[in-house]
């Protein structure tokens, strides 16, 4: 491995169980947060990172910001389905997609418009996430206020819809942190992500644009997507009770 950067290699000289291997760090099992919906706490210090696995309609698996698993939780992910869809959701959260799309070469790679050249610098992209998951159902949200980088999914729920966010909103709750990073709270802290829902200060420094865009766009979203059931970030706990309630105030944090 020496000479070569694992994270954003797929280990192409390397036998798959090796180039794999490589990949998987600690993370926790595979949690269902409603029915239909999953997620895997990864750790990469200092920060924590989230994957979702959604269950499409048609009983296949759509993954969002991939970890790489050990084989006990890989044989916990392929008995809930086929995997068939991965959205690289932006140029950060691009760590395991290679190494996906080797070990599962039936995996669309999707990708919003954007964040397509970068992804493709580790990964081929099958199709622009704006433009193919509606097929599925799936509401493709711009956010305003934050430089072009990612998207925000409205996922249908049998109980009602979840909205998967990446990098422009944490939830770095102390308990999480704690239970998941501990030794990596106070720098983050000291990096302004605080003990509660919304974009850190980093955040708002390097992708935010425009504070009261953002913030009508959030209030906006909290008031139109019904049943709001499960609030996912890549970087926190994900929020299953009060949902549009918890967005509303992460909105007026912005005040």
């Amino acid at each position: 491995m020496r000479g070569r950067n694992p994270f954003i290699d797929n280990g192409c000289g390397d036998s798959l169980a090796e180039a794999w291997a490589a990949h998987v760090l600690p993370h926790s099992p595979i949690t269902e947060l409603v029915s239909g919906l999953w997620h895997v706490i990864g750790v990469l210090r200092p920060t924590p990172r989230e994957m979702v696995i959604y269950r499409l309609p048609d009983g296949c698996l759509l993954i969002h910001s991939a970890i790489a698993l050990d084989e006990a939780s890989l044989k916990h992910l392929e008995s809930l389905g086929t995997p068939t869809i991965m959205i690289v959701p932006n140029r950060i959260h691009r760590i395991d997609a290679a190494i996906y799309k080797r070990r599962y070469p039936q995996l669309a790679v999707v990708a919003p418009a954007v964040a397509k050249p970068y992804v493709e610098e580790v990964v081929a992209v099958d199709a622009i996430a704006e433009e193919w998951l509606p097929d599925y159902g799936i509401i493709c949200h711009t956010p305003n206020g934050i430089r072009p980088q990612e998207l925000v999914y409205e996922l249908p729920l049998t109980t009602g819809k979840a909205l998967l966010f990446t990098d422009i909103l944490f939830n770095l709750t102390d308990a999480y942190l704690e239970a998941h990073a501990p030794r990596s709270k106070w720098l983050l802290r000291w990096l302004g992500a605080g003990n509660q829902f919304g974009i850190t200060a980093l955040g708002q420094r390097f992708f935010m644009t425009d504070k009261a865009a953002y913030r009508q766009w959030l209030q906006t979203l909290a008031d139109t997507v019904s049943s709001l059931r499960v609030i996912s970030v890549a970087h926190g706990a994900p929020i299953t009770k009060d949902c549009s309630e918890q967005l509303r105030s992460a909105a007026n944090r912005l005040a």
